[in-house]
């Protein structure tokens, strides 16, 4: 007979990725860990991980199982929350992803004042600009910056963040300022490779229409913070998010150029699946990093 504690067990061996950290984290040897697994595999009477020196890795079934079984997690886990929702007592964990500059910026600070405030809550964060399965990957909640589409997600926006085409005064002075889109093809431009995507375009909203229009240059990258740090070198024009460069526009560092005819705006938004309905931690805390945006809202605008 399969145990639901070894189903639950499971879910936190795939999390933590392997025995020995998550005998660790909830106080159990590790051959109780093993033992437990195995005991699961043998009532199912199927293999769910690889197990090797280095690391641990899903089979097919162990796959199938942990998306089953993680559900049946977060299910225990609502239960709870409309328990302790009849307490003042907050607690419990709370998985999250975000990107990297919202994180340094404000949510890494603001994350920590959440659980300075309430004790009884625990949080894993991963930072990373990758849009992870939140599903898949177990995560209760996601930052993210985005036109948002997907209709199995639910979505509150925290915040605008518009995006400035912007370079050093000493680059404008030797190359000249553009006064239309159409003059970029004079400039060397840096270029942000997001994963997936083509760099060699940048919106801008010009006679009343969205235009993408195309851009040249030998400097890609897959970060921002990069990207920043070749356009204050003096290297070449960038599209960055106001919040990354506010410090440095205000000091005259950069410049802000074309703005007549930039047209992108992104939404900050808190995502979470919505097969959850969110518990009583999780609203603070969405409310709470709203706020915490909100207060550095002219880095963003």
């Amino acid at each position: 007979m399969v145990k639901a504690d070894d189903m639950l067990l499971f879910v936190h061996v795939v999390e933590e990725g392997s025995f020995s950290k998550v005998s660790a984290k909830y106080e159990i040897t590790m051959s109780v860990v093993s033992k437990r697994v195995a005991r699961l595999e043998k009532a199912l009477n199927v293999q769910l991980l690889y197990r090797t020196t280095r690391k641990l890795s899903l089979t097919d079934a162990g796959q199938a199982l942990y998306k089953k079984a993680k559900l049946a997690q977060q299910a225990l886990q609502d239960a709870e929350d409309v328990v302790a929702g009849y307490s003042s007592d907050i607690r419990g964990r709370i998985k999250i992803t975000m990107p990297v500059v919202t994180a340094n910026l404000v949510l890494n600070q603001a994350l920590v004042e959440f659980c300075e405030q309430y004790p009884g809550i625990e949080v894993e964060l991963r930072v990373t600009n990758r849009v992870v399965d939140i599903l898949d990957e177990g995560f209760d909640l996601a930052i993210r910056t985005a036109n948002l589409a997907d209709s199995s997600l639910v979505a509150r926006r925290l915040v605008d963040s518009n995006w400035v085409v912007c370079a050093t005064p000493d680059y404008l002075q030797t190359y000249g300022e553009p006064e239309h889109p159409y003059e970029l093809e004079k400039h060397h431009c840096l270029l942000y490779k997001y994963e997936g995507t083509k760099p060699e375009a940048w919106l801008f909203r010009v006679d009343g229409e969205d235009k993408l229009m195309a851009v040249k240059g030998r400097y890609r990258t897959n970060t921002l913070d990069t990207l920043k740090h070749g356009v204050l070198a003096g290297f070449g024009l960038a599209y960055l998010p106001r919040a990354l460069i506010h410090e440095e526009l205000e000091a005259g560092k950069l410049v802000s150029v074309l703005s007549p005819y930039v047209g992108k705006e992104l939404g900050i938004y808190a995502v979470y699946p919505g097969s959850r309905q969110p518990d009583k931690k999780l609203n603070l805390l969405v409310e709470h990093f709203r706020q915490a945006l909100q207060r550095k809202k002219q880095y963003f605008a």
